[in-house]
């Protein structure tokens, strides 16, 4: 069976692409496509998603076509992802506007996720009140659907459609939106005041 190098080079002449236009597709410089062609390189899990979605071949011709195993990627570890999109950015310390409802083809980016469930988003972090648990540019998962307690990280809104990141504080009947940076302080809110869009049930990582 062929290399994930050799059958990237393949589809990718196949379709009459160089290295650096398929690069410019899938997000990635030209020296890497080069670098995984030659097997000099082991890509991760979401660049070698993100090539294939740029030659337009599905998971499963590579599986079937492929060498197993090659970028640390097995077929039973796949057919756990599916694409989540990424529909606005969160920003943490300050309100921003955010979707809470999306179609396909809404986002400009996606990324794999083994979290599952209708209307399921993924937000990217921006400043830094709820560091160090979160860090800028940390990508949540958030579920409209999943039912938020206090302590929960949530994405919240106000009367105004804006939204903030936080951890849902509860201290008798007092609601606080809570930093987990202490150089900022906590926002308390009456309960009519703020709309949880939904709980944060992952923090994906990404090298």
């Amino acid at each position: 069976m062929r290399t994930l190098g050799e059958f990237i080079r393949e589809k990718r002449q196949e379709q009459g692409l160089s290295a650096r236009q398929l690069a410019e597709r899938a997000g990635v410089s030209d020296a890497h496509i080069i670098y995984i062609e030659t097997g000099r390189r082991n890509p991760t899990f979401y660049k070698v998603m993100n090539i294939l979605d740029a030659l337009g071949a599905g998971v499963e011709d590579f599986l079937r076509e492929a060498r197993p195993g090659v970028a640390n990627i097995e077929p039973a570890s796949i057919g756990g992802f599916h694409r989540v999109p990424v529909i606005s950015w969160v920003v943490a310390g300050r309100w921003k506007d955010v979707c809470d409802a999306f179609e396909p083809g809404d986002a400009d980016e996606w990324i794999e996720s083994d979290v599952r469930g209708k209307n399921v988003f993924a937000l990217r972090v921006v400043g830094d009140s709820m560091e160090p648990e979160f860090k800028e540019g940390v990508i949540v998962i958030v579920s409209p659907h999943v039912e938020a307690v206090p302590n929960d990280y949530v994405v919240v809104k106000n009367p105004d459609e804006e939204a903030t990141f936080k951890q849902l504080k509860k201290y008798g009947t007092r609601w606080v939106l809570h930093p987990l940076n202490p150089k900022y302080e906590d926002q308390e809110v009456s309960r009519g005041e703020f709309r949880i869009i939904g709980k944060v049930v992952k923090k994906e990582k990404r090298y």
